[in-house]
């Protein structure tokens, strides 16, 4: 088992790469422990959790809602939790969300730490404090900063993941690699046939690698005031088409990578040669499912947390491996749009023969 440390406002928080539950042992408490988990990862380790009241959410992304926090502050009372209790999310990237966010807000704020159960979260959403439920469409929207005091992946339990979650994991670490990492992301293309049949050595690896990118940008700037936003690559686009079409996580941000790097082709950030390159790189993947930009994108974008004044703070690329964040007004993103959709129409005219 490998640990890796990042140190915020508020205390340390470690996670550990390739354990597994018993490793936990001595880093809970002996009573007081609330496990948060949902439906479907109760079904498969109820048996292993450790000693403590088990407060089980419906699975999916309908359970990041403020209802369901005050719902579970609610049941943590009724229990008798107190200002000593321990939060333990056990679970995927929305249960850690809930979990993280539960804690923060009850008794304005209690222990808390997850066992990561998918690769969404053992890569992304576990490790960095960023705990939120979504308001109606808007991602996100409520939540806190917040660092768990450790964060357990255990890399076995990723061989349980259906398809669709394993590749949302996947999304995530290609954003990781496209924004710091060049050598990172033509080993995650090198080595697909290995990732898709799970391989758990090379898993544990490139896992590790890419955790590591998130933890060194945290690090600089754990409360997202500057280096932060680069994380926030392929979302902007991605949360739309993630609520929109009902996409996991991972692929639509994957998507809005894509499009992305095309706005930082459109905008001369990046060349076309580069954008060809992680476009065609995603698509091998399995990565990039092609889905039409909703209508009123840019109404939904000035929705988003990351718009200010009629503007966005948009990552772009400069490269595969290189990103930079922009502000761009809201103006100019609708002109990339309005090109985008005239470009698309152009070529399904071509193809048509039309």
């Amino acid at each position: 088992m490998k640990s890796i440390k990042i140190n915020a406002a508020g205390g340390e928080s470690v996670i550990l790469m390739g354990g597994t539950v018993d490793d936990l042992r001595e880093r809970l408490p002996a009573k007081g422990l609330y496990i948060i988990t949902d439906t479907n990862v109760g079904r498969i380790y109820r048996d292993i959790f450790p000693k403590g009241e088990v407060l089980e959410i419906e699975a999916g992304e309908k359970s990041k809602t403020p209802q369901v926090v005050i719902d579970l502050c609610r049941r943590m009372l009724d229990a008798g939790a107190d200002r000593s209790s321990f939060v333990l999310g056990f679970g995927g990237g929305v249960v850690c969300d809930v979990a993280g966010l539960t804690a923060s807000l009850f008794m304005r704020g209690v222990r808390h730490a997850f066992v990561s159960t998918s690769l969404l979260s053992q890569i992304d959403a576990s490790i960095g404090g960023k705990n939120g439920v979504n308001l109606a469409e808007n991602k996100n929207i409520i939540g806190t900063i917040r660092q768990p005091e450790f964060v357990l992946c255990d890399h076995n339990m990723l061989a349980t993941l259906p398809e669709d979650e394993f590749l949302s994991g996947m999304g995530e670490m290609y954003k990781h690699a496209a924004i710091r990492d060049r050598n990172l992301f033509f080993d995650l293309s090198a080595s697909a046939d290995r990732l898709a049949a799970r391989d758990p050595g090379i898993l544990g690896d490139l896992i590790l690698r890419s955790v590591r990118i998130k933890a060194s940008i945290v690090r600089r700037d754990p409360m997202e005031n500057g280096i932060r936003r680069l994380l926030n690559f392929g979302h902007t686009f991605g949360h739309v088409l993630e609520t929109h079409y009902g996409m996991p996580h991972g692929v639509a941000v994957a998507r809005g990578m894509v499009i992305a790097a095309e706005l930082s082709a459109w905008t001369g950030e990046m060349t076309h040669a580069e954008y060809r390159l992680l476009r065609v790189e995603l698509e091998k993947a399995g990565l990039t499912r092609k889905v039409e930009l909703p209508p009123n994108i840019i109404g939904r974008i000035a929705r988003d947390k990351k718009s200010e004044a009629g503007s966005v703070n948009f990552v772009l690329l400069r490269a595969v491996g290189k990103a930079i964040v922009r502000r761009l007004s809201l103006t100019d993103l609708q002109a990339f749009v309005n090109y985008y959709n005239e470009r698309k129409d152009n070529s399904q005219s071509i193809q048509q023969g039309k």
